[in-house]
């Protein structure tokens, strides 16, 4: 048997229950301390950026939201962007609006799912199953107006490609409603349990400059202290136009990412309920885009649930992209940030699970 001073080398793969997703990790632990981290991914490469490049453009709608399916909505919002961009052409207000539906919607779906990832970590599954419950009904909200329940290809060049039917303020009204009630219980559930806060409360801190310079964004930003949101410091849509509070911690620790994702989601049921005061039925949804783009070259960032998240599109006219390049969300959570935490802090084996659902990195951001 090796001595203690010696290190040993496990697998820590997607099979392993705390495993965020399809991928995995060579650690190096000495006892029971990873002392290193290495990530190995591939599970899921399909090579998304390249075979866009051999699509048109509204053909690549469908691919564009395939990196991320915890948080699809904001990836084909940002395509759409980009593309408008390129083409200039301006989507309707009532799509605008609409479009800040679907990207609350999404975010709100992605974090009642990580409660998934970081109740099972600590042990905590019966408050994670009642955000099951509410992420449901969000599900069934987007299969109602799309016609599917996790990828929805809405967002479109142009706008939004469908119509909205005839209950939509009270469907989705409907849907806010409940989903308030339940996230509620589920915080409470969460964080004012005692294990919970015995296995997160001062685990992976982070301050804010350490936190820019390993290239975060996001919640585990903003749990570090800094107010830093897309849509409030470089407005998009029309967030300018609506109140909603930037949520922060102060420690940068796995619990404070969990109170700032629990605040975010109250947050954006806000603004889903103001933005569809702004709703207008009978106003057009979507105007008509081109088939063609000019040559030129174009981008589009968005605040997702995990963070900021920006494509780049190059054409040289015609058909189809030459270029298509995504900002990856996730890489500093899988990379930069564990190698940090880990050389900075003593990271348990039974802590890197807790560590890993903390940062909500998304597995199919790398692998694309």
């Amino acid at each position: 048997m090796a001595g203690e001073s010696s290190e040993t080398v496990i697998y820590f793969g997607p099979q392993h229950p705390g495993a965020p997703g399809n991928i995995a990790f060579k650690l190096w632990l000495r006892g029971d301390v990873v002392v290193r981290a290495e990530v190995i991914p591939g599970f899921l490469h399909r090579g998304f950026e390249k075979m866009m490049e051999n699509r048109t453009w509204e053909m690549n709608t469908v691919m564009s939201y395939r990196f991320c399916v915890e948080d699809p909505d904001h990836l084909e919002i940002a395509y759409a962007m980009a593309v408008e961009d390129l083409m200039n052409i301006s989507p309707p207000e009532n799509a605008i609006w609409f479009r800040m539906i679907q990207a609350e919607m999404s975010r709100i779906a992605s974090h009642l799912f990580w409660t998934h990832f970081i109740g099972g970590s600590v042990g905590l599954r019966i408050p994670a199953y009642w955000a099951t419950t509410a992420r449901e009904e969000i599900l069934k909200w987007f299969a109602k107006i799309s016609g599917h329940r996790v990828y929805h290809s809405i967002s479109v060049p142009g706008g939004v490609r469908v119509s909205l039917p005839e209950t939509f303020v009270e469907d989705t009204l409907r849907v806010v409603n409940y989903v308030e009630d339940v996230a509620g219980r589920v915080e409470k559930g969460m964080l004012r349990n005692s294990v919970f806060k015995a296995r997160t409360v001062g685990l992976g801190a982070l301050d804010s400059k350490t936190a820019l310079e390993l290239g975060v964004t996001g919640p585990v930003l903003r749990a570090t202290g800094l107010s830093h949101d897309l849509r409030k410091v470089y407005p998009y849509f029309y967030y300018d136009k609506v109140s909603f509070e930037i949520p922060v911690g102060s420690r940068g620790d796995a619990y404070d990412r969990s109170v700032v994702r629990f605040r975010e989601i109250r947050e954006s049921l806000k603004i889903i309920r103001r933005a569809v005061e702004k709703i207008e039925p009978d106003k057009p949804m979507r105007v008509k885009a081109p088939l063609t783009a000019p040559p030129g070259e174009s981008w589009a960032r968005v605040e997702s649930a995990r963070g900021e998240y920006m494509i780049h599109i190059i054409s040289n006219g015609g058909r189809r992209p030459y270029r298509v390049r995504l900002k990856s969300m996730s890489m500093p959570l899988f990379t930069t940030v564990i190698d940090h935490l880990i050389r900075s802090e003593e990271v348990t084996i039974a802590d890197f699970p807790v560590l890993l659902a903390s940062l909500d990195p998304c597995a199919p951001d790398l692998d694309r």
